[in-house]
């Protein structure tokens, strides 16, 4: 009896620490209506990064900054061909020989010299067309304005100039004296220039451009002369030619406008039209007429060009 009554006793003890334990109040509550319910989580205290951490999922990692980079190229190579020809004729002059100067019966009373009135006739020049190929390296500089640095070598072109030409010999009788002077250039020249572009829509399919140049033509010049006087009425005839060559430099200058194609970033196709203008060369020449000599200095004056050209430019970094 008495160990029944202890069994009693140490269960109600057992009931009562249950209902009364602190630790009931961490996870539950009384609802309203006397009900055990859940009671809310505690407050999230730590930061995020922790909190996340702290649940498994990792921090989030930075995106680095986006790099510039350089839109398109900065220099480029060329190559192109080109036909020209003379929009202006250039003129002829010669200096230092005398006409009239050679043997009876080919003396003039008065000294004259080419192109003199009213001795001479007209002078006809006539020149040829010219083939040409081109060399250079440029730069892109902005987005619409480039240059380059080219050198053009070109073919050697005809240049005629002739005239005809009359006067009274000073010999008894004062025979009248007929002549005929024909001269002929053949150039050889390579033209150095530094030239500016607007790339008036830039780095697209299409781009039309203008554009200028300045720089020299360096000259290489051989020169025929061939001169034959003739006594009017009779067979009576002397004639001489001589030749030879000199070199020189001049100014040069040009227009442009074309239109650019590009197959892709790094190759351009260049279509043009340009407008040269090339400065005069002369040569010198030793003229053997006894019992006579002199030295004749014979100038093909400066004059424009019309060209067309075709090239391509290649991006290289």
């Amino acid at each position: 009896m008495d160990v029944m009554k202890l069994k009693l006793v140490c269960a109600a003890l057992v009931a009562l620490s249950a209902f009364g334990t602190p630790a009931s109040a961490e996870k539950f509550g009384w609802g309203g209506a006397g009900d055990l319910t859940l009671a809310p989580p505690p407050a999230a205290t730590a930061p995020w990064g922790s909190g996340m951490k702290d649940m498994g999922v990792p921090a989030p990692i930075p995106v680095p900054a986006p790099i510039p980079v350089q839109e398109g190229f900065t220099y480029y190579f060329r190559a192109d061909i080109g036909f020209g020809w003379p929009a202006t004729t250039p003129s002829f002059s010669e200096n230092g020989y005398v006409f009239g100067t050679g043997p009876a019966p080919f003396t003039s009373a008065p000294t004259f010299t080419y192109g003199q009135a009213p001795y001479f006739g007209p002078i006809s020049t006539e020149m040829g067309n010219v083939l040409m190929g081109t060399v250079g390296v440029g730069a892109y500089i902005t987005r619409h304005l480039r240059g380059d640095i080219t050198i053009d070598f070109r073919g050697k072109p005809g240049y005629d100039a002739n005239a005809n030409y009359s006067y009274v010999s000073s010999s008894p009788g004062g025979n009248t004296i007929n002549g005929t002077v024909r001269e002929s250039f053949k150039t050889r020249s390579t033209v150095v220039m530094a030239n500016g572009y607007i790339d008036i829509l830039p780095r697209g399919i299409f781009s039309p451009y203008v554009g200028a140049g300045i720089g020299f033509v360096y000259n290489d010049i051989d020169r025929f002369r061939f001169n034959q006087e003739t006594v009017a009425g009779t067979a009576t005839t002397q004639q001489f030619s001589t030749s030879g060559k000199d070199n020189n430099a001049g100014l040069a200058a040009a227009l442009m406008a074309g239109v650019s194609v590009a197959f892709d970033q790094r190759w351009v196709l260049d279509i043009s039209y340009r407008a040269q203008y090339l400065d005069e060369g002369s040569v010198d020449l030793t003229v053997v007429n006894p019992p006579n000599t002199r030295i004749s200095s014979g100038t093909m004056g400066d004059h424009w060009e019309h060209q067309v050209r075709l090239g391509v430019r290649v991006n290289i970094w």
